[in-house]
Formats: structure tokens, sequence, C-alpha cells
């Protein structure tokens, strides 16, 4: 979120499912199978397919959990459903390890408890800011102590709406993460960890017109925008729009603009996209509430 550079997210309703048969219902051979359904709006879906076999993301983790844990898997089968696109910075990722983990503490009965399978995600997506909302819901604030993972769930106010751009390109984290500098000014430093507070603290008491202030960043946002064609102007119209304003989304090249509901934004944004050279899709997303859930 903006200045919150790995320490901050919040969960939409865009979601993923994974359907497990485990055990003697699984009329195959071999220890697992996985099977796949992209429904990835075909407008923004980058091309890349779902791997169904060991590299498949979900099924590493349940086998890094299950060897963790020393515990047996039994046979299984994954059907997934992809809605998320991939490398859009929206946390495809951050879901596949989330519902990896919540299928490894069921299959190996171990039942841990949510804080437990919260912190081994964030130790396995390394940074707390995309695992943390999908696992809760809602917008999480985190920081890292040593080995330990702190954290406040914010709820996110109902008046506010989330529109969010995805482009029919992809970027890596890899290539977005390397255009990063290896170090900053303590301006820099000051700069962002004064806009992330107030960014905070204009959601909980709701002084939103702070939010495009607050929004702004100088550690990862003015590097990244050189290789995501059309944000600034993107941003830019937002706010000409009467959005309070926008920011990346996680790595990029999605971005989030934060408006008020009924303001009439998201058509606005839409009449602008339409004059880049590239196709931008915008999406008028609801908060999630409740985080990831075995149905």
């Amino acid at each position: 979120m903006g200045p919150c550079f790995d320490s901050a997210g919040m969960a939409f309703s865009l979601y993923n499912e994974v359907t497990v048969t485990s055990g003697g219902e699984c009329a195959f051979d071999g220890p697992f199978k996985i099977e796949s359904r992209n429904e990835i709006d075909k407008s923004v879906e980058a091309g890349q397919t779902i791997p169904l076999d060991e590299t498949n993301l979900i099924y590493k983790t349940i086998k890094w959990f299950s060897e963790r844990k020393k515990r047996p898997l039994p046979r299984f089968m994954l059907r997934q459903t992809d809605r998320i696109p991939l490398a859009r910075g929206l946390g495809s990722s951050a879901a596949c390890i989330v519902s990896g983990l919540l299928i490894a503490d069921r299959l190996c009965e171990t039942e841990l408890s949510r804080d437990e399978l919260l912190h081994m995600a964030v130790k396995l997506e390394g940074h707390p800011d995309n695992v943390a909302p999908a696992f809760l819901g809602e917008m999480v604030v985190g920081a890292l102590e040593g080995r330990r993972f702190e954290y406040l769930r914010v709820p996110l106010p109902r008046e506010l709406e989330f529109i969010v751009l995805v482009p029919d390109f992809p970027l890596p984290t890899e290539k977005a993460r390397r255009v990063l500098p290896p170090s900053y000014s303590r301006e820099q430093a000051v700069y962002n960890t004064s806009r992330a507070a107030l960014l905070v603290g204009s959601l909980l008491t709701g002084n939103y017109d702070k939010l495009s202030v607050a929004m702004r960043d100088r550690m990862h946002q003015p590097y990244r925008s050189r290789l995501i064609h059309g944000m600034d102007g993107i941003i830019d119209a937002a706010e000409h729009s009467g959005a309070f304003g926008g920011f990346l989304s996680g790595a990029g090249p999605s971005l989030i603009v934060v408006a008020r509901r009924g303001d009439g934004v998201a058509s606005e944004l839409e009449r602008y996209c339409e004059t880049l050279g590239t196709n931008w899709r915008v999406f008028v997303m609801e908060p999630d509430r409740t985080g990831a859930l075995i149905i």
C-alpha cells in the first residue's frame, strides 16, 4: 500500500479456490495429482500456465509443511480454480501459500492455530504484506521483530471505494525488485515513514483528505513506474476525477485508486485508460472481511 513498503496490505474479494480430495477417494496412481481451471479475465491474463507437477506452489507449500512437521501426507488431489491474475502485484503467490498451509494443516491433522499458520506463511513469503491480509482479511499492518511477526488488523472504511486497474502485461516480482536501489537516504526514509503513519491514521480517523499525500512514496514507486507505462498519468487522472489518490499494488504493475463510494471515479478512469496505448482493465472491488476459509 504505497509507502507501507512490505509492511501493510489489504484483501479484496478476488479468490482462488482449491478443492481437495484425499485418501481412499483418490482414484489415480502416485502420491498426488493436480488439476487446474483458469478463470482469470482473458484481457489481463499473462499467458502463463499453472504447473501441475512438484513445482506447483500450493504443492510445494504442502510438502514443506509436512516435512517441517514430520507428518506423512496421504494421497491427495488438488483441483485449482484460479481467478487472481499472475505477476500483476495482486498476491497470486500469497494466495497459493495461504491455501497450501490450510490444506497441509488439515491433511497432516496438526490443527495449528491461525497465528501459527500465519507466521509460517510470513516465513515462506519473506515479507508479510501479502500473506497476512490473505489469511486475515481487511487491512493488516505488520512488522517483523526478529523471528516474531507483530501485526494489527485494521477494518477498511465502508464508505471508501477501491478501484483496481490491471494492465495486459505482467511484471515479475524479481524484475520489479531489481530496479530498487541498494540503499536509501535519511530524507527518503523519513519521507516514507511519515506518509505510512499518515496513511494508517487517515484510514482510522476518517480524515480521507489526507490520503493523497499519505499514498506518496520515495522507496519503490518512482523506480517501478519506469517499468509501467501509464502509471503516473493514471494516478494524476484519478486525483483530477475526485479520487483521494492511488498507489502501486504490491510490486505492480496493477494500481489501486481510493475514492469515495459513488463519486463516479471508476467510469472516469475507464474513459482515460481508453486513451492509453496499453490495455488497462478497471475493476471496482470490495474488501474481503474474513480472509482465507476452509468451506
